[in-house]
């Protein structure tokens, strides 16, 4: 494969797409903590391996490698640079922007041959496809996100006869970066179910099983320097929507976008976002835990009604079962952000808790 380390180290790139429902499976490839924090993770191709090259809190470069010699060698490169700070997707950029990019690329390369193509969730990729007769052949994907680029690189094995990319390699390449997550502000390891209450969906259950299906959330966190880096003007994304900011009022260290939306500074340093003094949530994690029988379900919620009870009622498991099976008529669900759980010690759901809100 050929060097690309001036290449990759020059720039700064990272996909954008959204949380998967199958992190469990999926393998963490770093976390990066400048302008942001992000842990991203994949489904690694069948048959290879991930090969870590080099990681700080500005970049990670890693391989993906087949013991198959025939089989394509894979290069990504995850960095930062301060340049492109405000730069949210590679949508954003003009054409005399693009232009200079793709010039980055022609410039040191005359066989590139630049087009752009977009993964399976839309995100834009720029595609520069290197060729030069029997010498080689590669192809790099490259996008931008929120400040960073990321640059993945395909190249044939070595032990490829006609050192060649097949159609199949290239769809391989483009399924990999389509299933990727990029997960903002809580690593990996921080994700912990034990002793931690999570506000969830529940999205799906199993009574003969004693399961449920979970989705877990939890508050945006976003870090100085992209607090101070948000402006007029500016679009930030929250759960599946993008917030044009019209407004921006500061208040000490805090912040009211919109009249609506309140920026919030912790004790931590981090900051959250908040409406009607409760934090905007996204979506960190879908698992599916068993049901024990000691399980303590509280009820806030009259079924019949939709209403608020006086006071929560204290029941059990078979009583979650009942209403969960209720819900799908009753049209009161467990699917509004309005359930927590707490888990035990041993990562089990020991407390389940369906509160009123408003918008049920």
């Amino acid at each position: 494969m050929r060097k690309i380390m001036a290449v990759l180290l020059s720039l700064a790139l990272l996909l954008g797409c959204a949380a998967g429902a199958e992190d469990a499976q999926k393998q963490i490839f770093g976390t990066i903590r400048i302008n942001g924090e992000y842990t991203f993770r994949g489904t690694l191709p069948e048959g290879y391996r991930f090969v870590p090259f080099d990681q700080s809190d500005e970049s990670v470069l890693f391989r993906l490698l087949s013991d198959d010699p025939t089989r394509p060698e894979m290069i990504m490169s995850i960095a930062f640079d301060e340049t492109y700070y405000d730069v949210k997707r590679l949508d954003d950029l003009d054409d005399a922007q693009l232009a200079l990019l793709e010039k980055t690329f022609t410039d040191t390369d005359p066989y590139a041959a630049i087009t752009y193509d977009e993964t399976e969730h839309g995100t834009r990729l720029m595609l520069v496809r290197t060729t030069s007769g029997d010498v080689y052949d590669d192809l790099i994907f490259f996008t931008i996100y929120e400040g960073y680029f990321v640059e993945f690189q395909v190249a044939p094995g070595e032990g490829s006869a006609e050192q060649r990319l097949t159609d199949e390699d290239i769809a391989q390449a483009m399924r990999f970066l389509s299933d990727m997550d990029f997960v903002s502000g809580i690593e990996e390891e921080e994700l912990r179910l034990e002793g931690q209450t999570f506000t969830v969906n529940i999205t799906g259950y199993d009574p003969a099983a004693r399961t449920v299906d979970l989705t877990l959330f939890a508050p945006y966190r976003l870090t100085e320097w992209q607090a101070v880096s948000i402006s007029e003007g500016d679009t930030i994304r929250l759960g599946t929507e993008d917030v044009h900011i019209d407004t921006l009022r500061y208040e000490g260290d805090d912040a009211i976008i919109n009249d609506e939306y309140e920026l919030v500074r912790n004790e931590d340093n981090y900051y959250t976002i908040r409406i009607y003094e409760s934090p905007v949530l996204k979506e960190i994690r879908t698992l599916t835990v068993q049901v024990p029988d000691t399980l303590v379900y509280e009820e806030g919620i009259d079924p019949a009604t939709g209403e608020m009870l006086d006071e929560m009622k204290e029941l059990g498991a078979d009583d979650l079962f009942a209403a969960l099976a209720a819900a799908e008529t009753d049209g009161v669900g467990f699917d509004s952000q309005t359930v927590s759980v707490t888990f035990g010690d041993q990562g089990e759901p020991v407390t389940i808790v369906r509160d009123y809100a408003p918008w049920q």
